[in-house]
């Protein structure tokens, strides 16, 4: 942690400061005592602050993961539904080619018998005919 080698490095030039102007030990004790005191209250106070803005931020992501939640399940049930969706619209795409198809094998059968019996007419007015195989 950087503040506390910070700190170390202010409280071991002080202390040697204060040796190099000291005449009186116990005033020198004395100075590095309230000096070490002064540290140990900013180092709580950063570690304080240290937690309680973890705790914030452990509050944060919680609450975005609970958002991210509430997003997820619409989400998820949109893409149900649009699956579901794509489907049916696939089901009634081939329905629509089938009918397509059908209809136009009925036209394809409806325009062979037209044309059946209208070679059937040509054949009976030109007098060939015989055995009349005009089956519908």
């Amino acid at each position: 942690m950087g503040i506390f080698s910070r700190l170390s490095d202010i409280v071991n030039s002080n202390i040697n400061a204060i040796l190099d102007r000291a005449e009186d030990p116990e005033k020198i004790i004395r100075l590095i005592v309230q000096e070490m005191e002064d540290t140990l209250v900013e180092v709580r106070s950063a570690a304080v602050r240290t937690i309680a803005e973890r705790k914030e931020l452990e509050r944060r992501v919680e609450a975005l993961r609970r958002e991210q939640e509430e997003w997820l399940v619409p989400a998820r049930r949109e893409i149900g539904e649009a699956r579901r969706d794509q489907l049916l619209a696939g089901a009634a795409l081939a329905d629509h080619q089938h009918r397509t198809v059908e209809r136009r094998q009925l036209g394809d059968l409806r325009q062979h018998r037209a044309e059946r019996r209208r070679l059937a007419d040509q054949r009976r007015k030109l007098g060939i005919g015989g055995s009349g195989s005009s089956h519908s």
